[in-house]
């Protein structure tokens, strides 16, 4: 088998790959793109044979020579391999040829977040257990289990919130200070540039499966919230919101009418994203809405340069 680092791709390559990758937001050349205004750029690792193309992992790169970095996907957010033939032992001799391929390109790190199990147990990898929150949505029925959860939905709708799809070109500049706010309140640098979320903003007005909501009040921003639908699951992966409008509960009732709102539609699955093992509280709060922990591997490696940094 032929393995094959990819930044541009042939016509047949492309439209092969955009069919396989069909399936996934997080791995769609689109998404892919938003990384470069961090310094990324997209990639795919091609395993084809006889000509034929087999199997795909779409990442993105960081830095150059020595400090290369890949990561399927950034931030934590899903990647996998997507395979042309799916039968078990070709999916076995594919992983194998691209641990090898990856082994041989000499990342300083490598991350391969396998949220759907596409990877394996290569071997030659170190594994990293990864936890998020799944709640089930699939019931007509289904509610929060937690009195305290079903308050703030009704609290939410007796203040008569209002929630709405964001528009970029009105509502950037509250949605930067908010996202900035936000983060100071929790200690932490900002994330992303403007141009980061502007591009996502256009990504999501051609594609369905992104919902990007906004919440004012009295003409003030108090929440925004990104969500992502991908492969029966609707999956809460950004969220910003100013503590001055906790009466409103943002974060409950946004929440709450997504899953309703996908769930009509079919999705089975609420995933309420990653806690880090320190945050009992947002843990707790997870559990709230009848969440259960589904584990996953990471899959990582670094080079000697890239354990000192």
């Amino acid at each position: 088998m032929k393995v094959t680092r990819c930044q541009e791709l042939s016509p047949s390559q492309a439209e092969t790959i955009v069919g396989l990758t069909a399936v996934s937001v997080f791995c769609s050349p689109g998404f892919a793109g938003l990384w470069r205004h961090v310094g990324g750029k997209a990639v795919n690792w091609v395993v084809e044979e006889a000509g034929e193309l087999r199997a795909v992992l779409p990442g993105v790169e960081f830095g150059a020579g020595l400090w290369r970095r890949f990561q399927a996907m950034p931030d934590g957010c899903y990647g996998r391999v997507f395979y042309a033939d799916t039968a078990p032992d070709r999916k076995r001799a594919v992983v194998s040829a691209l641990s090898q391929g990856l082994k041989k390109a000499h990342y300083a790190k490598l991350y391969i977040y396998d949220y759907y199990d596409s990877f394996g147990s290569p071997g030659d990898f170190a594994e990293m257990n990864c936890t998020t929150t799944i709640v089930d949505i699939s019931s007509p029925e289904w509610q929060p289990p937690h009195e305290s959860v079903r308050r703030g939905i009704n609290k939410a709708e007796r203040e008569g919130i209002e929630v709405r799809a964001i528009n970029w070109d009105r509502d950037a500049a509250a949605f930067v200070e908010l996202m900035r706010r936000t983060e100071r309140r929790h200690g932490r640098s900002v994330r992303y540039p403007e141009a980061f979320f502007r591009s996502l903003a256009e990504l999501a007005r051609h594609d369905e499966r992104i919902k990007w909501l906004w919440c004012e009040h009295d003409g003030e921003p108090a929440a925004s919230h990104i969500y992502i639908a991908e492969d029966g699951a609707v999956i809460y992966w950004q969220g910003y919101f100013d503590k001055k409008f906790s009466f409103l509960r943002p974060n409950h009732y946004m929440h709450y009418t997504t899953a309703k709102a996908a769930a009509a539609q079919g999705v089975k699955y609420f995933n309420l994203g990653a806690s880090p093992e320190t945050a009992e509280g947002l843990k707790a709060y997870k559990d709230r809405w009848g969440g259960s922990p589904y584990s996953y591997k990471c899959y990582w490696s670094k080079s000697l340069l890239g354990r000192l940094v």
